[in-house]
């Protein structure tokens, strides 16, 4: 802090005492206007470093979510195909193959995005020295990859239903979430009850499988909109919404249309 002092002489008269006061005021204006331009280049920096922070770990993100996807895509389309089986199997019809037993595109290891830089600014209270706009549209994205989270827990624990059902019967190492190829139950083994049981668990790991999809697909597109220059919320929302769904090839998560 700048302390500015008046000159040590004696004062004899109101001029001078005049002038004395007026030094003290010129001094403490100098010295809080020196003050404020310092704080304020604090800050720009403070901000710069923020923001810099977060689009890095959002780029990060971005590279994350494209083999996430196709992961999803993967598992959605293995699942599919056993559900149709085990369908088959139920109506007595001619039944398609099965796919493998031990089939790789069940194995589903997925790195969640995060915005650990913005969670460590809230942390510190260093996220105010940002505009408030910038702010909300954080949080923005903060709401979705929580929302994301739920949604990843229902899912770990659909995956883990699904498993219990075919550990009584047949061995299945690890487990999916964990990247394992775990084993499907020989559909031949099980009478139409059990077949009813199957097809109910594998359905309920769809459903959840897509909604986790949707989520990781939502939080992509908003972090994409807001890495190209969105300034508000609303344009955030209006731009993701209006880019889904999304089409996705069949063996990769890259939207149609645009490049790896």
């Amino acid at each position: 802090m700048l302390e500015p002092h008046a000159p040590h002489e004696s004062i004899h008269t109101w001029k001078g005492f005049m002038i004395h006061i007026g030094a003290i005021a010129v001094g403490l204006l100098l010295a809080l206007t020196l003050e404020q331009a310092v704080a304020a280049i604090h800050h720009a920096h403070q901000r710069h470093d923020i923001e810099s922070r977060i689009h890095s770990a959002l780029e990060a993100d971005l590279r994350l979510d494209v083999g996430s996807l196709a992961k999803f895509r993967r598992l959605l389309a293995y699942l599919v195909e056993l559900r149709n089986a085990v369908s088959a199997h139920i109506g007595g019809a001619d039944a398609p193959s099965q796919p493998p037993q031990q089939d790789a595109r069940v194995a589903t290891f997925i790195i969640f995005p995060g915005l650990a830089p913005y969670e460590a600014a809230q942390s510190s209270g260093t996220v105010a020295v940002l505009d408030e706009r910038r702010i909300r549209l954080y949080n923005r994205l903060s709401f979705a990859r929580q929302l994301m989270l739920t949604v990843r827990d229902r899912f770990d624990a659909t995956a883990a239903r699904l498993e219990g059902f075919q550990r009584r019967y047949t061995d299945t190492p690890g487990f999916i979430t964990l990247n394992a190829m775990t084993s499907a139950v020989d559909l031949r083994h099980l009478s139409n009850p059990e077949l009813i049981e199957y097809r109910e668990r594998i359905g309920d790991m769809i459903a959840t499988t897509e909604e986790l999809r949707a989520r990781v697909d939502l939080f992509d597109l908003e972090a994409r909109s807001l890495l190209n220059g969105a300034t508000s919320e609303t344009q955030m929302l209006e731009e993701s919404i209006k880019a889904r769904p999304r089409g996705f090839g069949i063996d990769d998560a890259t939207p149609v249309g645009e490049d790896k």
